[in-house]
């Protein structure tokens, strides 16, 4: 509960419930992507829609993308 707390305080400006939060970070999608000629495999986010790209950015997310 506490960690749902802290989301909706950091999150508070753009005026979503605690439920939606939840519900908009549950639906951000990762794919793992291998390079045709590489042959290396990369983690990216796929398409998100504005809050969700809003929330990965002010929650900092893409720290816990290690490529």
């Amino acid at each position: 509960m506490l960690f749902y707390r802290y989301l909706a305080w950091k999150c508070k400006h753009l005026n979503l419930s605690i439920k939606r939060l939840v519900e908009e970070l549950d639906d951000i999608r990762l794919a793992l992507v291998q390079g045709n000629e590489s042959g290396k495999v990369e983690m990216v986010v796929e398409e998100m829609n504005v809050k969700q790209a809003r929330l990965f950015s002010l929650l900092n997310l893409e720290k816990f993308m290690d490529n």
